[in-house]
C-alpha cells in the first residue's frame, strides 16, 4: 500500500510541477493543458478506486476480495490531424484465500506479482494513436479491439468487455481481457468504411502469435448498418508432439504474414496460398436504429466453417459458429425518470474459438477469449432494465447460462484424429446450468465522486450470492 500511495502522489503532483499555464477544462474533474494556439492540447484525469467483493457459493466457502486501483487517463491532440488517448492502471488485490505464484506466462492470464500469500499487484495500460491522411486514417497503439454491435456478448471481437462469471472466481489467474499492440488503417468512401488491424497476441513466452482482421461497414438508409469481417489467428505451435497428435501441428517459428496486412485481400483466398495453415473466421453483423430510441442487432461468427448452409449439421465437429442477437431501448423518459433496457441471446457451438494445432492458433490472448467469454458449447439469455433519476441509477439484471464441460467445451481443447467427428450442443449429462438475478445502484452526486453497490443471487450449479461495492474519486 505504501507503493500505491507513492504512485498516487506522483500521478497527482507531477503534471503540476512539469507543466505551466494550466487552465481548467469545461468538463469538471479534468486537468486541461494547451498551447497558446489552442491546437495542441491534452486532458488528464486521475482516479482512485477501491472495491470490495464477497462471494459464497455452495461449491466453495465465503471469500472476500479487496482491490485498490489507481488510474491515470489522458487524451488530446498534437494537431487536428493527430489524436491520442491512453490509460495506465496499477492494481493491488487482497483476499482471504491463498494466492498461487504466477509464472508470467501469458496463457495463465495477465501476469501479477505475488507480494504475500494474501496479496498481489498487477498493472495494465492502453494507448492509441490516430493520424488523418488525405485518403485514410492511420491507426496504431496497444489497445482493445471491439467489433460488432452486441452489448453483452460480442462473438466477434469483444474488446475490453469483462463480465464476471462464477467460474472466474479464482486466485490462480486473472480472467480480464488484455490489450494488444497493433497497427492498421481506415478508409472511408461515402457510406463505406474499411477498417484493418494487424495485432500481436500472446500465449507462450518467446513464441509468436498474431491476429489480422479487416471489416467492411456499410451504412444504409433508415439507419441500418451492415458489417462484414474476416479474422485470422496464427502463431508458433506451443504443444509438444506427444500432446498434440495432429500431423499438421508442426508450425514452429511462425512469423508475421505480411500478405494479411495488405488491404482488400480476402483472407479466405490468401490462406490457401500460404499453405492452408491458419485459423480463419468470417463474421457478419447488423444494427438497425430505424425506430427512435430502439436498436436491434445481431452478430454471426463462422469459425472455419466451409459451408454456411451446414451450420446446423451436427455430423461434423468443424461446423463451428456463434451468434448474438438482441435489442436495446434507451432514452425513454417518464417525467424526470429515464429508462433503458437490453435483452440478448447468445449461442456458441462446440469447438468454437479452439484450433486443432493448439494454443498458437486458438482465438484468445493472455488466456482470455477474443470473442465472448462464455467459451465454446454454451448459451446465455440475458435481460437488463435501468432506471435513472438525476444522479441515481438503478439496474436490474437477469441471466440464464448453460455451459457444457465435456470435451470441446473449453477453448484449450484440441481435437485429434482419434476424437469423435460429431458434435453435440449442450449434452444433458455434462452441462452446467445456473441463473443469476442482480440488483445494483450507481450513485454519482458529483463529478469527482461515485459509488456502486450490488448484490447477485445465483441458482442452480452456483447456488449462493455475491456482494460488491466500489467507491471512486476522480481528480
Amino acid at each position: 500500500m505504501k507503493r500505491l500511495f507513492f504512485l498516487a502522489l506522483v500521478f497527482t503532483l507531477l503534471p503540476s510541477f512539469a507543466l505551466a499555464n494550466l487552465s481548467p477544462t469545461e468538463a469538471p474533474g479534468h486537468l486541461h493543458i494547451q498551447d497558446s494556439s489552442g491546437v495542441n492540447k491534452i486532458n488528464i484525469r486521475a482516479s482512485l478506486i477501491d472495491s470490495l467483493r464477497t462471494t459464497n457459493y455452495k461449491t466453495s466457502g465465503r471469500f472476500y476480495d479487496n482491490s485498490t486501483i489507481i488510474k491515470l487517463s489522458f487524451e488530446g491532440q498534437l494537431s487536428p490531424l493527430f489524436r491520442f488517448r491512453g490509460t495506465t492502471e496499477v492494481i493491488s488485490d487482497y483476499t482471504n484465500r491463498f494466492i498461487e505464484p504466477n509464472s508470467f506466462n501469458p496463457y495463465e492470464g495477465i501476469s501479477y506479482t505475488k507480494e504475500s500469500d494474501k496479496t498481489k499487484s498487477w498493472s495494465r495500460f492502453t494507448s492509441s494513436l490516430e493520424y488523418d491522411l488525405s485518403f485514410a486514417t492511420l491507426l496504431a497503439g496497444s489497445d482493445f479491439i471491439k467489433w460488432g454491435p452486441a452489448k453483452r456478448n460480442s462473438v466477434i471481437l469483444r474488446g475490453n468487455s469483462h463480465i464476471y462469471r462464477p467460474w472466474m472466481d479464482s486466485t490462480t489467474s486473472l480472467f480480464e481481457p488484455a490489450p494488444t499492440p497493433y497497427f492498421g488503417y481506415e478508409f472511408q468512401v461515402g457510406p463505406l468504411t474499411y477498417t484493418h488491424h494487424n495485432a500481436k497476441l500472446y500465449h507462450n513466452k518467446n513464441t509468436g502469435k498474431y491476429l489480422n482482421a479487416h471489416r467492411l461497414k456499410i451504412e444504409l438508409p433508415f439507419k441500418i448498418e451492415l458489417g462484414l469481417s474476416e479474422v485470422t489467428v496464427y502463431g508458433s505451435t506451443t504443444e509438444d508432439n506427444n500432446i498434440n497428435p495432429n500431423p499438421d501441428a508442426d508450425s514452429a517459428n511462425r512469423s508475421f504474414e505480411w500478405v494479411y496486412a495488405i488491404p482488400f485481400i480476402p483472407y479466405m483466398l490468401a490462406e490457401p496460398l500460404l499453405g492452408d495453415l491458419d485459423n480463419n473466421a468470417l463474421a457478419f453483423d447488423i444494427r438497425v436504429q430505424t425506430l427512435k430510441n430502439w436498436e436491434f442487432y445481431a452478430e454471426l461468427f463462422f469459425d472455419d466453417l466451409e459451408n454456411p448452409l451446414s451450420m446446423f449439421d451436427e455430423s461434423w465437429w468443424g461446423n463451428k459458429w456463434a451468434a448474438s442477437i438482441g435489442f436495446e431501448a434507451k432514452g425513454i423518459c417518464v417525467s424526470s425518470v429515464c429508462f433503458s433496457t437490453n435483452t440478448e441471446y447468445t449461442r456458441v457451438e462446440p469447438w468454437v474459438y479452439t484450433h486443432h494445432k493448439g494454443g498458437g492458433y486458438t482465438y484468445q490472448n493472455y488466456g482470455s477469449s477474443l470473442g465472448t467469454d462464455l467459451g465454446p458449447n454454451s448459451q446465455e439469455f440475458y435481460t437488463r432494465l435501468d432506471a435513472e433519476w438525476q444522479w441515481i441509477k438503478l439496474s436490474m439484471e437477469a441471466s440464464v447460462v448453460k455451459r457444457d464441460t465435456a470435451f470441446g467445451g473449453h477453448i484449450e481443447d484440441i481435437h485429434t484424429p482419434l476424437s469423435e467427428t460429431t458434435k453435440k450442443f449442450l449434452q444433458s449429462k455434462t452441462t452446467m446450468r445456473y441463473g443469476e438475478l442482480k440488483a445494483s445502484v450507481l450513485l454519482s452526486p458529483w463529478e469527482w465522486v461515485w459509488g456502486r453497490f450490488g448484490v447477485s443471487r445465483y441458482f442452480g450449479y452456483y447456488r449462493g450470492y455475491r456482494l460488491e461495492s466500489s467507491l471512486g474519486l476522480t481528480w
